[in-house]
């Protein structure tokens, strides 16, 4: 008589599924449209900025009364990120200044305002194992800072224009960055050199009644074995004021250098946030409309040899930030109608 198998376990997760994908939960910010947000690496927190200069917490699986409002900033924030443990948490503000925040306490104040960069910081990212954080600000420069005892010990000159945007490789060794005006360069940290740059011109437009350049990168990122690159950013600038411009994604081969996707969309707006999903695909958000009340937004999904996205899912509000969860099952989502949004990867359940 042959065994019968074991029964299988009643409590097995629900596959993540892009094309169920549906809200489990909002989180509302009553005076201010949302500027930025994230999930810590343990999974427990959502984190979002705001244009009245506050951040604000809420315990990812918690209700909306749990949350906690942070006070440092004098200006918007519109990037943080966080030490690998989920610990401390980093934030750069257009005020100037990098905020060091003990992320579970009670009620976190900032351990420090560092005065990072001469104008707005415009991207704070830690290194893949914590020891540096790296940023860049509207004095043209990237800066690396030891988050042992906050002393700066590199100072990288090379863009032109504002740098939008640095990331670590994977490999620790590296950094990549983008500019305004689409330029994208390749460090190397220990000498702090230009080993590799590109121009990505079409992510950068010029508005000849206003005379202002419109680019850079609204968020980068690499995949998790370094061989991509994903920046979501604009294209077909004719109204940097106005808003006329249309969403884009760049993907590129790393490794061998080459843009591998132009990921347009055809609409007005702008994609803010990109992340490499842990199944394998592109995860992007962004607004569809420019108009500055009535915003709408997108997720949209796609497989990486594809030039069209598998899947769309409607926002309420034009999306300003994405995050993913450690595992990939849910993302937050920070949208212009004051709304954090967490939307879940699977089927819903009874």
């Amino acid at each position: 008589m042959n065994p019968q198998p074991p029964p299988l376990p009643r409590d097995l997760p629900l596959a993540i599924n892009a094309s169920k994908a549906h809200v489990v939960r909002t989180f509302t910010i009553d005076d201010a449209r949302l500027t930025t947000c994230r999930i810590d690496p343990t999974g427990t927190w959502v984190l979002a900025a705001a244009e009245n200069f506050h951040i604000y917490r809420w315990p990812l699986a918690g209700p909306q009364s749990a949350q906690t409002i942070l006070h440092g900033h004098n200006s918007w924030v519109r990037s943080f990120d966080f030490s690998p443990d989920g610990n401390w948490l980093y934030s750069g503000g257009y005020d100037d200044r990098i905020g060091i925040w003990p992320l579970s306490a009670p009620r976190p104040s900032p351990q420090r305002m560092l005065v990072a960069h001469d104008g707005w910081v415009r991207w704070v990212r830690t290194s893949p194992d914590g020891r540096l954080l790296a940023s860049c600000g509207n004095d043209n420069l990237l800066k690396i800072w030891d988050t042992r005892t906050w002393e700066l010990i590199h100072v990288f000159k090379g863009h032109q224009r504002h740098p939008y945007a640095v990331v670590f490789h994977p490999d620790g060794q590296r950094l990549a960055s983008f500019d305004l005006m689409g330029v994208i360069k390749e460090w190397e940290i220990k000498s702090g050199k230009v080993t590799r740059q590109w121009e990505a011109k079409f992510m950068w437009g010029f508005d000849k009644k206003f005379r202002a350049d419109m680019g850079g990168a609204r968020d980068m990122r690499f995949s998790p074995d370094g061989k991509y690159l994903a920046v979501a950013g604009l294209t077909e600038v004719t109204n940097a004021f106005g808003g006329v411009h249309k969403p884009m994604v760049l993907l590129m081969d790393w490794e061998s250098g080459e843009f591998k996707k132009k990921l347009k969309i055809d609409s007005r707006g702008m994609a803010w946030g990109i992340r490499f999903h842990p199944e394998g695909f592109l995860v992007g958000a962004g607004s569809t409309d420019a108009t500055t009340n009535r915003s709408k937004g997108l997720l949209w999904f796609w497989n990486l040899d594809d030039d069209k996205p598998f899947h769309t899912f409607k926002l309420t509000g034009g999306g300003r930030a994405l995050d993913l969860t450690p595992d990939g099952r849910q993302a937050a989502l920070a949208q212009t109608d004051r709304k954090i949004q967490i939307v879940q990867f699977t089927a819903k359940t009874v």
